[in-house]
């Protein structure tokens, strides 16, 4: 990272939750350190890749996300009296200022530091936790002795902060001297270890005998803040400005024109205010989405010799003329009309016809309905008479 004493400021995560939306959430402040008000999307100007530069297309103030640090305190024999009362109180009142969803814990170092983040002194340290009243309860009851095994320290409240979620986490270090006995703990194991988890480091340099460079080191690579103290008196308005730091982010939005396809790639992030300059860089990690799945074409079929027959257009048919009602038959009637055909057939059979009136031709004898010659006269032929 790169910047003018004027500005600073420290990525501190991007989210590819919304791809191609791209989230940056990062931290800025003045050569006071405090944070800078009033930045727009010109004020930034975004790279990804060697590709051209953009501005982004939104820039809001968060100041509602929930933070994550660890307050490092040098309660070594030089802080006895006054300076160790003064940090106390000013340690008091920054987590006073903390929300109902930030965490703080605590490593008050001097001698016999046990670099293990599992193994807690409860008279001097404590694991981060939502519930700061173990924290009070402990600073308040601090005294001064021993050396300052500030290495070792550092890099503890770092190990503090590793296993939690990325994004918002910091630790704030206060010390008035330099690391004692000078062979305990690796000056570079700190470092390493912020760097790498992306843990900034914003230290309160006290009084005139401080590892002032190592500290500023400590600070200006890990993306921090170094302010020096020289009183104690100072302690409380400088943990004030740390907590207000500490509690207000940047989030700053753009559309990428990088392709899901899970990798990684550069991006560079600079901001301009008032002819100063800051500037960072990390990486972006792209989703991996798969293309969505097409359906092979079809193959064409290829046609075959098979004769198809033509049909003969369409004719619609004429249209049907309405039609009267079928009639209802009745079976009643039906049964009255066959019973009389019945009686008329059977009167028909019956009924023997009248004999036709007749004569004997001779004699005039009666033979109506007898056969046979006139019984009288012996005459066969017959006359028709008339019927009396």
């Amino acid at each position: 990272m790169a910047q003018t004493p004027g500005i600073d400021l420290f990525l501190d995560r991007i989210e590819s939750d919304e791809f191609p939306v791209i989230q940056i959430q990062l931290s800025a402040w003045d050569a006071s350190g405090l944070p800078l008000t009033g930045l727009t999307a010109q004020d930034f100007t975004l790279q990804e890749g060697n590709g051209i530069k953009f501005h982004p297309t939104a820039v809001e103030v968060d100041t509602k996300t929930d933070l994550r640090v660890i307050l490092a305190m040098d309660v070594s024999a030089s802080m006895q009296g006054k300076p160790i009362n003064d940090a106390k109180v000013a340690a008091a009142r920054f987590l006073e200022n903390l929300e109902k969803g930030d965490q703080a814990g605590l490593v008050a170092f001097s001698t016999d530091v046990n670099p293990d983040p599992a193994a807690l002194s409860s008279q001097r340290e404590h694991a981060l936790s939502t519930n700061l009243l173990p924290l009070y309860d402990t600073i308040e009851a601090l005294q001064a002795s021993g050396g300052t095994e500030l290495y070792n320290a550092a890099a503890k409240a770092v190990k503090l902060l590793e296993g939690t979620p990325s994004g918002h986490r910091a630790v704030l270090l206060l010390s008035d001297g330099k690391n004692d006995p000078a062979n305990i703990g690796d000056p570079e194991e700190a470092i390493q270890l912020a760097k790498e988890a992306r843990v900034p480091f914003f230290i309160i340099g006290l009084g005139s005998t401080i590892d002032e460079p190592y500290l500023q080191r400590l600070a200006a690579e890990t993306g921090g803040l170094y302010r020096p103290a020289p009183s104690s008196s100072d302690l409380a308005a400088l943990f004030s400005d740390m907590g207000e730091l500490l509690k207000t982010r940047y989030v700053v939005r753009y559309t990428t024109t990088l392709p899901a396809d899970g990798r990684s790639a550069a991006l560079s992030v600079e901001l301009n205010m008032r002819g100063e300059t800051a500037n960072t860089e990390a990486l972006i990690e792209t989703p991996l989405i798969p293309p969505t799945a097409t359906a092979a074409p079809q193959a064409t079929p290829v046609p075959t010799s098979t004769a198809v027959p033509v049909s003969a257009p369409a004719v619609a048919p004429p249209a049907e003329e309405p039609q009267e009602p079928e009639p209802v038959f009745n079976w009643g009637w039906a049964a009255i009309a066959g019973a009389a055909a019945i009686a008329t057939i059977a009167y028909l059979l019956i009924r023997k016809p009248k004999p036709k009136p007749e004569a004997c031709a001779k004699c005039g004898y009666e033979l109506t309905g007898s056969n046979g010659p006139c019984p009288q006269c012996g005459e066969s032929r017959r006359l028709p008479r008339s019927a009396k």
